[in-house]
């Protein structure tokens, strides 16, 4: 399959050559308007898989017919921006939480043909019959296998609340259970493109581990952010984790910003798009960065721990070497650390090398400390004797 004649200027901006295998498998039966389960690694393409099917089967001025459900703020509105980039044409608008509630209630006025957005905001408009759902023909869900495990009932009540014909379509980086009972949960055939196997957009990744104890956690990633040309997203298990550690950067003068749940959505937007323009080199984040996001020459994901599971691990990984492009993942801790991850991801054929930082580059080999061994101290000789009547020396009395 040949690149849609519609988005080849699209294309050719970005320098992609030709469709990805999920973007050609997900396409006909996408754009057929049969219901599409879609499961393909990290960083091959999926978001313009769906969004070149789902434009084109828009109907222009004739009101909201699609709706993309996103887990977090940050991906809805990255999400809304490729789409719209992808087609200007289409009126595409983000409703997300954190957001100034009436005046999304205004621009839904504008009736849009596509709305990117969170569940529990879609949710609350809905609920105050400021978004009509009669006319929709698809829902996608996106990240599906986080947003049915957490929000299935959520998403069933309101798939109740649109036409019965309505187009589903899930998209995923990894499987879940109830992947094999969408039928029973949804009532509908799915069709499955299942390319998880694929890794053939992983190839320049490479997984290291660098063994440091918790004291000196932070002193390393002051050294990984002076790196020359490297562009460093730190990923913490909790909002308290990442504040201690910002305050400990903050005092070893490393320039760095923070992206957290709780800040207002202006700040989590300020400091993505500092990242993003390399005013800084290095993002902390919790987990709300390991999904979806697309950072542009993003070098290198860092672990201050290791991951609660694989999961969470192929999740913030795939935030680097995507489309086929070199990456690398770097997780600390400790021994046991070590260990740990080393059986996961051996188990699940992902190589993982310990390394050492040295002279601001990753090595497999030891550091040598080479101490200045300093000159042996010479024996001290016992001075001799000197006699004060130089002409009785020898002499017997």
């Amino acid at each position: 399959m040949e690149i849609p004649a519609v988005y080849q200027t699209y294309f050719q901006q970005h320098h992609f050559q030709k469709l990805t295998p999920v973007q050609k498998a997900v396409y006909q039966p996408f754009i057929q308007g049969q219901s599409v389960l879609a499961l393909a690694p990290t960083g091959s393409g999926k978001t313009l898989a769906f969004g070149m099917p789902l434009l084109e089967q828009v109907q222009l001025g004739q009101g909201i017919q699609k709706i993309i459900l996103e887990p977090s703020q940050e991906l809805a509105i990255q999400t809304r921006d490729v789409l719209r980039e992808l087609n200007p044409q289409v009126n595409i608008y983000g409703v997300i939480g954190g957001a100034n509630l009436k005046r999304q209630i205004e621009h839904l006025k504008q009736k849009p043909e596509v709305i990117v957005g969170t569940l529990g905001r879609i949710l609350d408009l809905v609920d105050k019959k400021k978004l009509k759902l009669q006319n929709i023909s698809t829902l996608l869900v996106d990240e599906a296998d986080e947003m049915l495990s957490d929000r299935l009932e959520d998403i069933r009540g309101l798939i109740n609340r649109m036409p019965s014909a309505v187009q589903l379509a899930f998209f995923s980086a990894t499987t879940i259970p109830l992947f094999s009972e969408l039928k029973k949960w949804f009532g509908q055939e799915f069709t499955a493109v299942n390319l998880s196997t694929d890794e053939s957009f992983r190839a320049g990744l490479r997984h290291y581990f660098i063994t440091v104890d918790n004291q000196r956690k932070s002193e390393l990633l002051q050294r990984l952010a002076h790196r020359k040309n490297k562009k460093n997203l730190v990923f913490c298990q909790s909002s308290k984790q990442l504040h201690r550690l910002a305050a400990d950067m903050r005092y070893r003068k490393t320039y760095f910003t923070v992206l957290d749940t709780s800040d207002p959505k202006k700040r989590r937007a300020d400091a993505l798009n500092a990242f993003r323009n390399r005013k800084t080199s290095m993002l902390l984040a919790t987990d709300v960065a390991a999904r979806g996001m697309d950072i542009p020459d993003l070098t290198t994901v860092i672990n201050l721990e290791n991951p609660q599971d694989l999961t969470e691990y192929i999740h913030r990984s795939g935030r680097t070497g995507r489309m086929g492009r070199n990456g690398e993942v770097i997780t600390i801790g400790n021994q046991h650390d070590w260990r740990q991850l080393q059986t996961l991801l051996k188990n699940n054929n992902i190589p993982l090398t310990k390394v050492y930082l040295q002279d601001d580059e990753l090595s497999s080999t030891p550091p040598h400390i080479h101490k200045k061994q300093s000159a042996p101290k010479k024996k001290a000789s016992t001075p001799k004797k000197r006699w004060r009547n130089q002409k009785n020396k020898g002499k017997q009395h």
